[in-house]
């Protein structure tokens, strides 16, 4: 099942060509349960990721939580993986290896670190990071 992000990308991020008819963020559920991204607000800047899973993040350590969907992204952008704020704060959790690059296809899996003293345990179906889309500055080149 594959759907479409309503997200909309500004004329510096369309590049003129082929490619700047179809800047949206395709997502493809990769098990039944999985939640397709959403936005809190019709004004943020990024889409909240939940998990697919259950997980147990230990207090000083880091755990990988699967989401259970592929993003195609737009000709010249990336994803960049970010804490969710509330998250952050209140429970110090924080996010690594925060990039998705456009030719990504694989399931998005993110790595929580616990900076906290306690455990934190991740429900399926939580919020747990954010995801924007930037744009990227590199260009194909040949080797």
């Amino acid at each position: 099942m594959e759907e479409n992000l309503s997200t909309r990308f500004s004329k510096v991020q369309a590049k003129k060509g082929p490619t700047a008819s179809d800047q949206t963020v395709r997502v493809k559920k990769l098990s039944a349960k999985a939640r397709v991204p959403t936005k809190g607000t019709a004004r943020a800047a990024e889409h909240d990721l939940y998990a697919n899973e259950g997980t147990d993040v230990p207090a000083r350590g880091q755990a990988i939580v699967g989401t259970g969907i592929a993003i195609g992204l737009p000709h010249n952008t990336y994803g960049r993986i970010a804490p969710r704020s509330s998250l952050a704060v209140k429970d110090r959790l924080m996010t690594n290896a925060g990039v998705i690059d456009s030719d990504y296809r694989g399931e998005v899996k993110v790595v929580l670190a616990n900076l906290g003293d306690e455990p934190y345990q991740v429900e399926k179906g939580d919020r747990i990071v954010q995801l924007i889309i930037e744009k990227s500055t590199i260009e194909n080149y040949k080797r």
